[in-house]
């Protein structure tokens, strides 16, 4: 980290360790708990306990550190700014939407992976600097926004490129529940990098027998045997649940189209939106209609929490605010 940072032991509840900025970058700051950790911005702080390190290991930080920790992990830095942004706000309603879903009276663990200060610096080698500086900008500019639906954080998937549409929630998981989730164009997708791959698997006699609006697998039949598309998908390790199939004597050859499951944001559309001058008000709108990006106000006696929306702050938003955030 060169001379960007001086590590100072601080008390509070046990041993943490601190990384301050001594240098130009004074708001540059990193938390480290041991092994793991990552400043948050300034701004008020809720502490959350996580596990760690991919084992048992538990830890309490910050609310913002692990949101950006996740963040880092998620999406890669040389994005445009306004699709990491949105990227930082359905990271951050994952996380509201899992306390207001733990039940009462237990421990709220979040598992999900996160980059700590080390595997950033691993990661981003020379470029650290400058990661860094992305990702606080994109989390400091959208803090305590969240996307809501019927006045609770809502259910906002993501994946890292669809076949040139995303899934309608209600055919992939048979709920009403989400009705914003509905098939949007993504047509920059098809033309995407590694948007077509393939894998050989073992054993023949795979039949898929049914598929979405979308084109992607729901079902398939291997003999009497029948397997959940996404099922199969996991099973084989797949990059996507949009697949073909042909078969050999022994062999089957498993063709994808695109990376993720395909329902909800697909970054590399929401790339190209931002690219075009789409705001990430306006990313998130075009993904995830229907819902209202809110400011969080925190209460969390049993992890409860209240909201409140300024005249502008919707996931419409508004012209001036749009072209700010270009700038």
């Amino acid at each position: 980290m060169g001379g960007f940072f001086m590590l100072r032991k601080w008390k509070k509840y046990g041993c943490i360790l601190f990384l301050f900025d001594c240098a130009a970058l004074c708001d540059y700051q990193f938390l480290s708990m041991g092994p793991s950790g990552l400043t948050a911005p300034k701004q008020k702080e809720t502490e959350v306990s996580v596990q760690s390190g991919g084992n048992d290991r538990m830890t309490t930080m910050s609310l913002d550190a692990y949101g950006m920790g996740v963040l880092a992990k998620e999406i890669s830095m040389d994005m445009d700014i306004e699709t990491i942004k949105a990227q930082a706000v359905i990271v951050r309603t994952g996380i509201y939407k899992k306390m207001t879903e733990q039940e009462e009276g237990k421990e709220l663990v979040f598992t999900d992976p996160f980059y700590t200060v080390d595997e950033m610096e691993d990661e981003w080698k020379s470029k650290m600097q400058k990661n860094y500086a992305r990702l606080k900008e994109a989390w400091n500019e959208t803090k305590e926004r969240i996307l809501v639906y019927e006045d609770q954080p809502a259910y906002v998937p993501y994946c890292r490129l669809t076949n040139g549409k995303t899934r309608d929630a209600k055919e992939v998981l048979g709920t009403d529940q989400y009705p914003y989730l509905k098939s949007v164009d993504c047509a920059a997708d098809k033309n995407a990098e590694d948007a077509f791959q393939s894998k050989e698997i073992d054993g023949t006699g795979y039949e898929i027998t049914k598929q979405d609006s979308a084109g992607y697998v729901l079902e398939v039949k291997q003999g009497e045997n029948v397997i959940d598309g996404d099922t199969f998908r996991n099973q084989w390790e797949l990059p996507s649940s949009c697949y073909t199939m042909r078969q050999t004597d022994k062999k089957t050859t498993v063709i994808t189209q695109g990376i993720g499951h395909g329902l909800g944001l697909s970054q590399n559309m929401a790339e190209e939106l931002a690219k075009e001058g789409k705001s990430y008000k306006k990313i998130l709108e075009y993904f995830f209609e229907g819902t209202v990006l809110k400011e969080v106000a925190e209460n969390f006696g049993q992890h409860r929490i209240s909201f409140f929306v300024s005249g502008k702050d919707n996931a419409r938003g508004d012209e001036d605010e749009q072209q700010q955030a270009r700038s």
